[in-house]
């Protein structure tokens, strides 16, 4: 449930007795008629006003898109207006790949000069600056990538001592702003800004350079194959956080989940999510069948186990004696692309909006299952027995792709927890109400900015 309030008993004499005998079944009429049933509905309908601040509204999101011509239209201008806004404030042009990709270059050939670390030492770009779910603004993350031959580097302080070292490289070769507070962190960074010539006008490209970070980049290639084979993934993911940001769910130092927790329970969403054929939306690229993904004419086909072959196996970067499965699905991608694009209906992208908010306002299990990109539906005493994940968190748990012992949502509260449910059934509910009212219909791009109100201060201290 949404509150653990209980609505009101409408038949009752005194407004006390009402709130305190609300289950007092002798007070209801016999027999009941229509009426009866409204006057209960109505007294939850204003409970649910006064605790929550809005009325929930639960209706299947099939019948609201089938609602005749105002049905469809109201989606298909969501859809188009979904669309617009990813392409105009979201999508990354072939001018910011390239400018990132120089930023890039220039601080690996200080480092290079540096002499500071092991041969064959590269930096790459990892998070939402490289996995196609940012935005032309997104940060720069960077991580020097050490060669398995010299892993030993990382160890006994050598890595945080070269990176103090390059730092004070960085500032001679002209970067701005070397912050070494987080060279102590379990993953040492170094925060700076690069200036960038665009076209006469300089720019500050803020980084972050950490040391040796395998399983980032991992999980970095596995979004950017998604984003890669289903483009309207990553429309839908832009909304879904620009949503998640304007309504102050999205800060892991507040308690709340990461922008990369929202993409993941997006993934989870789709892949579970089935076509009108019966086939998913998203095919699951750590268990789909290479073989059918080069040519996805059957039905989905997943394998039954996944590779454990030299060059899938990575040795965890902190933890000994731990191994990660790096496999997923990289070949045949043309043939997914073409296996993604059939949903892609006029009016696909604002069903599966709505549907996304829908099912974990009210469809997901919370207190037995875990939010994963396995091959089968994982339980929390599951987790709890292999993992020591605690049976009695009855929130939100997000299994990571490729660290199954770790749970991306481990940071969100109990309280928290219940915010984010009130606010997925918040938004589903605005765009319910919307599709159903009798007023004219308003825009897809002002539905956007209703679902996506900032909060208000009050909201906020809440």
């Amino acid at each position: 449930p949404l509150c653990d309030a209980f609505a009101p008993n409408p038949f009752v004499k005194s407004k006390f007795d009402a709130s305190k005998m609300p289950g007092n079944v002798s007070a209801f009429p016999y027999p009941a008629g229509k009426e009866h049933y409204q006057m209960c509905r109505s007294s939850k309908e204003q409970m649910q006003q006064t605790v929550l601040g809005f009325v929930p509204k639960s209706d299947n999101v099939v019948e609201l898109a089938k609602g005749g011509k105002k049905g469809r239209d109201f989606f298909l201008d969501l859809s188009s207006a979904m669309n617009e806004m990813y392409a105009n404030e979201y999508a990354v042009s072939e001018m910011v790949w390239r400018r990132r990709e120089q930023v890039r270059a220039a601080i690996e050939q200080v480092m290079s000069h540096s002499r500071e670390f092991p041969p064959g030492t590269k930096v790459a770009v990892f998070g939402s600056s490289a996995n196609g779910f940012g935005s032309p603004n997104s940060d720069l993350d960077l991580c020097l990538s050490i060669p398995a031959s010299a892993a030993a580097f990382t160890k006994d302080g050598k890595g945080v001592e070269a990176m103090t070292n390059l730092a004070s490289k960085f500032t001679a070769a002209g970067m701005r702003d070397v912050n070494t507070e987080r060279l102590t962190a379990r993953i040492p960074i170094v925060k700076f800004n690069v200036p960038y010539n665009d076209n006469g006008t300089e720019i500050l490209v803020e980084c972050d350079l950490s040391l040796q970070n395998p399983l980032a980049l991992l999980n970095t290639s596995l979004l950017r194959t998604y984003a890669t084979i289903s483009p309207m993934t990553c429309v839908l993911a832009s909304i879904i956080k620009r949503w998640a940001k304007s309504r102050d769910i999205n800060n892991p130092s507040k308690h709340t989940l990461s922008s990369y927790g929202y993409v993941l329970m997006l993934v989870y969403f789709l892949k579970n999510a089935k076509r009108s054929d019966g086939n998913p939306i998203l095919p699951n690229l750590q268990w789909v069948d290479p073989q059918w993904a080069q040519n996805p004419t059957t039905p989905y086909r997943e394998i039954a186990e996944r590779p454990k072959i030299p060059q899938t196996l990575v040795a965890h970067p902190t933890l000994e004696n731990y191994v990660v499965n790096s496999y997923f699905c990289r070949q045949g991608l043309e043939g997914l692309q073409k296996y993604c694009a059939i949903n892609n209906s006029p009016n696909a992208i604002g069903v599966l909006l709505a549907s996304f908010f829908h099912y974990f306002a009210y469809t997901f299990d919370y207190k037995k299952h875990v939010v994963s990109l396995g091959n089968k539906l994982v339980e929390k005493e599951v987790k709890a027995e292999e993992d020591g994940w605690s049976v009695f968190k009855s929130g939100l748990a997000i299994e990571d792709p490729f660290e199954l012992f770790y749970d991306v949502a481990h940071v969100v509260k109990a309280n928290n927890f219940l915010h984010i449910k009130k606010e997925f059934a918040l938004a589903y509910s605005k765009i319910a109400n919307e599709a159903q009212s009798k007023r004219d219909i308003i825009t897809g791009k002002e539905l956007i900015d209703l679902i996506c109100e900032p909060v208000s201060q009050d909201e906020s201290s809440d």
